[in-house]
């Protein structure tokens, strides 16, 4: 328990830090769900401390879509911002608070984005795509990978150095995702937000 009350304090004070770049908005942190990763989502949704958002990714599982209705209730009773992942009607018929895109869509972004006034962010993985990325109507970007990361989809980390510059040089606030952990959030948290599937796993 103390281990888990410790983890928690480093995400409640790197989501306040974050708050700073990310906006009134935006959390200054993001849980991303994962039906292949993260067995209970709505457990650890329980238990994240204020000032983290949820990104619902549902990878065309149909378990998964169904209980996007239920997180997304948790979150409103919450008071927490939740996106649904590349689904705009999903995000609709739930009531969410926005989209959260993969850049390979970002085509898909463009014709939605001024849909329904919802908040919209997407994720980029280069400099390029960051450059890119100044062209669409997105509320944040998601930059991976940014710290070393055993996730069979991590890339190369850039580091925190390369995060910090992109992070000043972007022109919407800049969430750091890969490898992110209770002994390294704050740091991230000095430039930009920041963005997890499994850390919060650790405050079960």
């Amino acid at each position: 328990m103390k281990h888990a009350a410790a983890v928690s304090r480093k995400f409640r004070n790197a989501a306040s830090l974050a708050q700073a770049h990310t906006g009134p908005l935006l959390p200054g942190g993001f849980f991303l769900t994962d039906p292949a990763r993260v067995m209970d989502a709505r457990a650890v949704i329980a238990h994240l401390p204020d000032g983290i958002g949820v990104i619902i990714r549902h990878f065309g599982q149909a378990d998964a879509m169904e209980d996007a209705f239920d997180v997304v209730s948790d979150c409103q009773r919450a008071g927490r911002i939740v996106l649904i992942g590349a689904d705009l009607d999903l995000a609709l018929a739930t009531g969410a608070d926005g989209v959260h895109w993969p850049y390979r869509m970002r085509k898909d972004l463009q014709r939605q984005s001024q849909s329904f006034g919802l908040l919209h962010t997407m994720s980029i993985h280069s400099p390029a795509e960051l450059r890119a990325a100044r062209a669409f109507p997105v509320d944040a970007l998601i930059y991976s990978t940014v710290f070393p990361s055993g996730s069979p989809s991590a890339g190369q980390p850039i580091g925190l150095s390369r995060f910090a510059a992109a992070a000043c040089s972007s022109s919407v606030p800049l969430y750091a995702l890969g490898g992110i952990t209770a002994a390294n959030v704050e740091k991230a948290a000095r430039f930009g937000g920041f963005a997890s599937v499994s850390a919060f796993e650790a405050l079960l």
